[in-house]
C-alpha cells in the first residue's frame, strides 16, 4: 500500500511540474502578443511557485534528479540499465515533442523566444527522471 501511495504522489508531482511549466510558457506566449494584466501576472507567479515546489518535492527531495544526473561510474549495473532505458524513452518523447512544436511554430510563423528554449531545456532534463518516477515502484 505504501509503494502505491509513493508512486501515486510521484505521478501527481510529475503532472504538477509539467503542467505548471506548460502553463508558464503558454501564459508568457499569450501575454507577449497581448498585454500583461494583474491577473496574468498573478497566474504567472502562481505557476512559477507551483513549478518550484513540485520540482523540489518530486525531483530533488526524492532523489530522482540526482539519480538521473549521476556519473555512470557511480552507478551499478542495474542502475545503468534503468538509466539507459529511461534516457532512450526520454529522447524519443522529447524528439517527437520538439519536432511537432517546431512544425506548429513554423506553420503559424511564430518566433521562438528564450523562455520557450529554457522551458524545453528544463523539460529535456526532467523527462528521464519523470519517466523513472512514473514507472518504477521501488524508487
Amino acid at each position: 500500500m505504501e509503494a502505491q501511495k509513493s508512486i501515486t504522489s510521484r505521478r501527481i508531482g510529475v503532472i504538477l511540474t509539467f503542467a505548471s511549466l506548460a502553463a508558464l510558457v503558454i501564459l508568457f506566449e499569450y501575454c507577449k502578443s497581448t498585454q500583461w494584466t494583474p491577473l496574468f501576472i498573478a497566474l504567472g507567479i502562481l505557476s512559477l511557485i507551483v513549478l518550484g515546489i513540485s520540482f523540489a518535492l518530486t525531483f530533488v527531495k526524492s532523489g530522482l534528479w540526482g539519480f538521473t544526473h549521476k556519473a555512470l561510474k557511480k552507478l551499478d549495473e542495474r542502475e545503468i540499465a534503468l538509466t539507459s532505458k529511461n534516457l532512450r524513452y526520454a529522447y524519443a518523447i522529447f524528439s517527437i515533442f520538439v519536432l511537432l512544436l517546431l512544425f506548429i511554430f513554423a506553420l503559424t510563423e511564430t518566433p521562438i523566444d528564450m523562455l520557450m528554449v529554457a522551458a524545453l531545456l528544463l523539460f529535456a532534463h526532467l523527462l528521464p527522471a519523470a519517466i523513472l518516477a512514473w514507472t518504477e515502484k521501488g524508487m
